[in-house]
């Protein structure tokens, strides 16, 4: 076995887990959440290139795109208000710009603050501050904000993310 497919393996469940144990984190009370990864393929059907979403496996490879699909569902019998559903860019992946359902906000600190893009932040050059715009490989986290989620509603939460080669 080469050095990148143990490299490959070994990304492949520190994404799972990273991803799982902070979707864990959330699901707690009446907002049940659950994740699921899966790898973009790509398959020929009648001469057309169609995508596929495959389970994820246990391997991943550099260049490998995975697309998160987070559930968040209100098991209670009464309406949640203002939530925010939370999922990581794992270390060694880049957020693929654009891929996010709806109109998520994102973090470059680790998720201690977050920003709808353009995300900016600032830096100090020769004693002056300038203000940057981090760039999608710069994003560590992404969350999303629902005013409200009836008893018994779910609603579903998709983003993807490449291994860095």
């Amino acid at each position: 076995m080469d050095v990148l497919t143990k490299v490959s393996k070994k990304l492949a469940a520190f994404l799972i887990v990273a991803v799982s144990a902070a979707v864990f984190a959330a699901s707690q009370g009446p907002l049940k959440i659950l994740l699921d990864a899966y790898k973009v393929t790509y398959e020929v059907v009648n001469g057309t290139v169609k995508e596929k979403l495959v389970p994820l496996g246990k391997e991943v490879e550099p260049g490998d795109v995975i697309e998160f699909h987070i559930l968040a569902q209100n098991t209670s019998n009464q309406t949640l208000k203002n939530i925010y559903i939370y999922g990581k860019i794992p270390v060694g992946t880049k957020y693929v710009p654009g891929s996010a359902s709806d109109s998520p906000e994102f973090s470059i600190d680790g998720g201690k603050t977050f920003q709808k893009p353009p995300v900016k932040y600032t830096v100090e050059v020769n004693g002056t501050k300038v203000e940057k715009i981090a760039t999608p490989d710069m994003y560590t986290d992404i969350r999303w904000f629902v005013p409200e989620l009836k008893p018994q509603e779910s609603i579903t939460f998709k983003y993807r993310v490449e291994v860095k080669k």
